[in-house]
C-alpha cells in the first residue's frame, strides 16, 4: 500500500468492562474502510459476535448473512454459514487466552441504496483449547447506510480488554 493510503478514523478501547465495543465514523469520504481488531478478551469464555451500526445505533434485526471457512489447529477445516441471523457470530474466545484478533474490509457501508458487506480474517485462542483462525464474509441485507461496527459476546460476557481501530482506504 502506498504511503498515506490508510487514514486513521478512530479507536475504541475496552475500559470499565463494557458489554459492547463500538466504533463509528464511516461516511462517504472513502469507498473502502478497514477495521483492525486487537486482543478482544471476554470476562468469561464466550462467543464473539458483531453487528453494523446505522446512525450510531446497533442493528439487531434478523438481516445478517455470513459464510466463513474456519481453520482450527486440532481439527479439519469447517465450512460455516448463517442466514437471517441477528448478528454475525464466530469463535468461543477463551477468557485466559490471548484474545480475538481480526482484520475487516468494509464495503458499501455509506451507500444508502445497497447492502453493507465485509470480509474478515481472524485468529483466536478458543476454549477447546486450540488456535482457531479463519476467513469469511458477511452482509447486512438492508439497503441503507451503515456507519460502523459493534462487537459483543453472545452469552453476556463483558470485555476485559481489547481495541478496535477504524481506517479509511484513501482513494
Amino acid at each position: 500500500m502506498a504511503t498515506g493510503s490508510l487514514i486513521k478514523i478512530g479507536t475504541a478501547t475496552a475500559s470499565g468492562s463494557p458489554s459492547t465495543l463500538k466504533i463509528t465514523g464511516i461516511d462517504t469520504t472513502y469507498n473502502v474502510y478497514m477495521l483492525v481488531v486487537k486482543n478482544l478478551i471476554p470476562s468469561s469464555d464466550d462467543t464473539i459476535g458483531w453487528r453494523v451500526t446505522k446512525g450510531g445505533s446497533i442493528q439487531s434485526d434478523s438481516e445478517y448473512d455470513n459464510v466463513r471457512q474456519d481453520m482450527p489447529s486440532a481439527a479439519g477445516f469447517q465450512d460455516n454459514e448463517e442466514e437471517n441471523a441477528t448478528g454475525v457470530t464466530n469463535a468461543t474466545v477463551e477468557s485466559t487466552g490471548d484474545g480475538f484478533f481480526a482484520t475487516f474490509y468494509l464495503f458499501n457501508f455509506p451507500n444508502a441504496s445497497e447492502y453493507s458487506y465485509g470480509t474478515f480474517e481472524h485468529v483466536t485462542w478458543v476454549t477447546t483449547p486450540q488456535l482457531f483462525g479463519g476467513a469469511g464474509g458477511f452482509s447486512h441485507t438492508v439497503a441503507s447506510a451503515s456507519d460502523g461496527l459493534s462487537f459483543y459476546f453472545t452469552g453476556g460476557a463483558t470485555f476485559s480488554s481489547g481495541e478496535i481501530v477504524l481506517y479509511g482506504l484513501n482513494k
